[in-house]
């Protein structure tokens, strides 16, 4: 299972000196007018952040591996550099709204802050609309060492508590963790929302558009059809009044 944003965290999380640091996801949900569209996250970190990462010699790139994304189909840039900090992006597109859920699921997992992103768009003769909302929930996140069996069995027989263990490494994390969602729809429609620390945010956006051409045709269609029933019943009187008068002048 993809989990970025929980892996940029743990590995983060290690160096107790990100406590001083600042660390911002943003995860965007962009849909066009069929319901396509694409999720994507960017993530921050300033330049403490950065050094805390690196601490030991090593690279930001090889501490925050990102080759399981590209495996799942996502997009994703090279760690940019700039002042110091860096910012690194993935993108992966959907076809469908439903499939917003199960791109948003490979992203987070089941123990990061990303929780029932849905999106969905209704088609009518006349009206389009389009939805989705999603919550960032930064009041209570897990590193999912329960999930991996052979490390939590390891730890469970050296009598270690994993909560207490994911919440010492998790501490420094989330002190500087900021988590943003954005939706953005066709109509230009864009709500957007941040979570803190111990914070709970939910972003809701919903839109449609009615099509006014459509509408227009078609009322011209029915008027014109309208029309053509008046002009055949009007002729159709005429018609009798013509045969009636002739009826009655040849009439001995």
């Amino acid at each position: 299972m993809v989990r970025a944003l929980v892996r940029l965290l743990c590995a983060l999380g290690l160096v107790v000196a990100l406590a001083a640091c600042q660390a911002e996801a943003t995860v965007t949900v962009r849909m066009n007018d069929d319901g396509s569209g694409v999720v994507s996250v960017r993530v921050v970190l300033d330049a403490a952040a950065v050094r805390a990462a690196e601490v030991g010699g090593g690279k930001l790139e090889d501490r925050v591996r990102t080759a399981d994304l590209a495996g799942a189909g996502w997009t994703v840039t090279p760690w940019r550099r700039s002042g110091g900090g860096a910012a690194i992006t993935a993108s992966k597109p959907f076809d469908r709204p439903a499939q917003v859920t199960a791109i948003v699921r490979e992203l987070n997992g089941d123990d990061g802050p990303l929780r029932g992103f849905v999106a969905s768009r209704d088609a009518s003769t006349f009206s389009t609309s389009w939805a989705a909302r999603g919550t960032v929930d930064l009041r209570e996140l897990r590193l999912g060492i329960a999930a991996d069996a052979d490390l939590a069995a390891k730890l469970t027989n050296e009598r270690v508590d994993l909560t207490a263990v994911e919440q010492r490494v998790l501490a420094p994390a989330l002190a500087g963790l900021r988590v943003r969602a954005r939706i953005e729809l066709p109509d230009g429609t864009t709500r957007e929302v941040t979570a803190a620390p111990g914070k709970r945010a939910t972003v809701v956006a919903a839109a449609d558009e009615t099509d006014v051409g459509r509408v227009l045709l078609v009322g011209a269609g029915v008027a014109i059809g309208l029309l053509a029933v008046v002009l055949l019943v009007v002729g159709e009187t005429r018609a009798r009044k013509r045969r009636h008068r002739r009826s009655v002048r040849t009439t001995p």
